[in-house]
């Protein structure tokens, strides 16, 4: 299977569907998902996507399969040292096909050119086949990051400067 992952700025109604979708799958887990994405001021995200995720500090990626987009990931700045890892979706189709690895590798790739040190990211006990995944490239539990308030968010962090 050819996976292509590329850069996705231009590709603005791809994008909003894929974010979409994400999130009416992860608001199907509850109130505590919504105020986690209502603190991260998702509906300002997505109005100004460039903003957030832009080149040169930031990145905005799809995945496609033929002709067909199947998932994305963003990157974001947090400081010059640290980053945050953002969005990571794949749609059902495309479960169980590498493709999340595929785009949380090209993700932590380019972190480590544009020169963090470390990349966080929050999730949820619910998406655990995403957090074991994390866990074997590396990530490791960290205490609260940021300003998510759900209680049951899971903060990770992994050491880019100590990769190989």
């Amino acid at each position: 299977m050819n996976v292509i992952i590329r850069l996705a700025y231009e590709e603005k109604e791809e994008i909003l569907q894929l974010f979409k979708e994400y999130t009416d799958s992860i608001l199907a887990q509850g109130e505590e998902v919504a105020a986690c994405l209502e603190s991260q001021n998702y509906d300002d995200e997505i109005n100004d996507i460039k903003e957030k995720y832009g080149l040169p500090e930031g990145r905005l990626y799809i995945a496609s399969v033929g002709d067909k987009v199947v998932g994305c990931i963003a990157l974001r700045k947090i400081d010059q040292n640290y980053c945050e890892m953002k969005r990571l979706y794949v749609r059902p189709a495309g479960r169980g096909k590498q493709i999340g690895k595929r785009l949380v590798e090209q993700i932590i790739a380019d972190a480590k050119k544009i020169g963090y040190r470390h990349m966080r990211l929050d999730s949820f006990p619910f998406m655990d086949r995403a957090i074991n995944m994390y866990r074997s490239y590396g990530f490791y539990e960290i205490e609260r990051y940021n300003e998510n308030p759900a209680p049951s968010a899971i903060f990770m962090q992994l050491d880019i400067d100590q990769q190989i």
